[in-house]
C-alpha cells in the first residue's frame, strides 16, 4: 500500500513543484515555443508568482518525493501561506529568456497572453472570492485519491475562511473530467490563442 503524507508546502519545495509543473502541464496553451530551457524559465515565472500570492499551499509526499500539489488564493484571508520573495527568481528567469531566440518568443507570447490571471474581470467569475491556481498529481501516483484529498482539504480551508465560491482554469489537454464529475460548473469555453486544437475552460464551485 502506498503511504501518502500531506503537509503545507514550504519555500524549499519550489524546485520540486517546478518539476511537477513541467511534467504535467502542456505549456502550448501559453506559448508557441517548445524549447525545454525556455519552458522551464516560463514555469519558474508562473510558480514564483503563485508562491508569493498563495493563501493556501499543500503538497502530497511519498517517501520524500512530492507527488501532488494544490495552490489556492482567497480574498477572505489577508495573510499568505508563506513568505516568499519571487522577484529574484522572476528577474533571473526573464533575463535567461532574453538571452536566446526561443526565450524571447516566450516573453513575447507571455506579453500577449493577459489571461488567465488571478481574479480577472470576467463576468463568469465576478462573484467568486477564491481561486484554485495550480493543482496537479504526478502520473505514477494517480489512482491513490491524491487529487480528491488535496481538493477536499482546500475546500475545508475555504469553508473555515468563510469563502463562498471559487474558480479555476483548465483546458482540453488536462483531465478536466475530474471537475465535470466533482460538482464544478463549466461557465466558459473558448479556443486557445496559441494552440487552436485546445479549448480553455473556466469552472466554478460553491463552498457548501
Amino acid at each position: 500500500m502506498v503511504n501518502i503524507e500531506y503537509r503545507p508546502a514550504s519555500a524549499d519545495d519550489f524546485d520540486a513543484i517546478v518539476e511537477i509543473f513541467l511534467a504535467n502541464m502542456n505549456l502550448s496553451i501559453f506559448t508557441t515555443s517548445t524549447d525545454k530551457d525556455a519552458l522551464r524559465n516560463l514555469a519558474v515565472i508562473f510558480l514564483a508568482n503563485d508562491f508569493r500570492n498563495a493563501s493556501y499551499m499543500q503538497v502530497a509526499e511519498c517517501k520524500g518525493e512530492i507527488c501532488g500539489v494544490l495552490i489556492g488564493i482567497t480574498r477572505t484571508l489577508s495573510t499568505k501561506a508563506l513568505v516568499f520573495d519571487s522577484k529574484p527568481l522572476v528577474k533571473q528567469a526573464k533575463a535567461n529568456l532574453r538571452s536566446f531566440e526561443e526565450g524571447v518568443k516566450v516573453l513575447s507570447d507571455l506579453a500577449k497572453n493577459k489571461s488567465p490571471i488571478s481574479f480577472t474581470n470576467n463576468s463568469a467569475i465576478s462573484d467568486c472570492d477564491s481561486e484554485l491556481v495550480f493543482f496537479s498529481t504526478n502520473a505514477k501516483y494517480r489512482r491513490h485519491k491524491i487529487g480528491s484529498t488535496l481538493m477536499t482539504r482546500f475546500e475545508t480551508f475555504l469553508k473555515e475562511c468563510n469563502a463562498k465560491k471559487y474558480f479555476l482554469y483548465s483546458d482540453s489537454l488536462c483531465t478536466y473530467q475530474f471537475y465535470d464529475n466533482n460538482g464544478f460548473q463549466r461557465v466558459e469555453k473558448k479556443q486557445n490563442t496559441f494552440n487552436p486544437k485546445v479549448e480553455n475552460y473556466t469552472y466554478v464551485k460553491k463552498i457548501i
